[in-house]
């Protein structure tokens, strides 16, 4: 597969999703990931509410805009304020999906071994010591991925202090890179489930990079629907990215696991 249709594979895969929720009624599945994203959501936007509220209200006291005229001063402070909203947002989403994918893990973990049960007919039989193993992995793969994601959106920003002009495009830059890293830990907890080790998933995930962008991209435009985004847009993700792998297993991209699945 190219990158074009890796990426229409990885959105294609929410789709798939719910046919596979369907064909197996596992709908009971997503009910607690549903309340734990909705509580994290809560807590985060709260948190951002008032970081917002307290920055504003420092740069509007510390500095005035009314020095020469009432109507360009109230412009100016409104833009500011839209400004720093805007950014204070922009922040904790990054810092909501990583803390769905942190907290969660044990969840994903646990809805991962059901859908390879349910998807391959094989049942892994997870004993307390593995769960906790592959619970670690997907914490260690999410803080990874999230270090990696904030240097990266640090650079691009400040590569735009050098070349101006490419400033217009960042946007959609950090979303892209966004999307990856994000999609990259779903599809590692379906690769997990097939007994690849961590590394044999990122080399796997970086020959079809598409498919996690594709699957990023899409939870990105879910988490924008009011409510609905955080209830369904992590464990939909997940599920997708189930689906979406097995577009790969019949490309020469395909490692098969070295070691008897877990």
């Amino acid at each position: 597969m190219n990158i074009g249709e890796q990426i229409f594979t990885g959105m294609n895969s929410y789709v798939s999703a719910f046919r596979i929720l369907d064909k197996h009624n596992l709908w009971s599945i997503l009910i607690l990931p549903m309340i734990l994203s909705l509580m994290i959501a809560i807590v985060v936007v709260l948190l951002a509410w008032v970081t917002s509220d307290d920055i504003v209200l420092y740069v509007t006291g510390r500095y005035s805009f009314y020095d020469y005229d009432t109507n360009i001063g109230n412009m100016i402070e409104l833009f500011i304020s839209i400004l720093i909203r805007g950014l204070i947002l922009f922040f904790y989403l990054k810092i909501y999906r990583y803390l769905v994918l942190i907290v969660l893990s044990p969840v994903f973990v646990r809805i991962s071994e059901i859908l390879h049960k349910n998807i391959d007919g094989a049942d892994l039989a997870m004993n307390f010591r593995t769960y906790c193993f592959c619970s670690f992995r997907g914490i260690r793969v999410a803080v990874r991925n999230f270090i990696l994601e904030l240097l990266m959106t640090a650079g691009l920003f400040l590569l735009t202090l050098i070349i101006l002009w490419i400033l217009p495009v960042i946007p959609a830059v950090i979303l892209l890179v966004e999307s990856y890293f994000f999609g990259m830990v779903m599809m590692d907890y379906a690769y997990e489930m097939d007994g690849l080790s961590a590394i044999q998933s990122r080399v796997i995930i970086r020959k079809n990079a598409g498919i996690a962008l594709g699957n990023g991209l899409i939870f990105n435009i879910i988490i924008l629907l009011p409510l609905i985004g955080v209830i369904l847009g992590p464990i939909l993700a997940l599920v997708a990215a189930r689906t979406a792998i097995d577009e790969t297993k019949n490309t020469k991209f395909y490692v098969s696991p070295v070691h008897k699945p877990i």
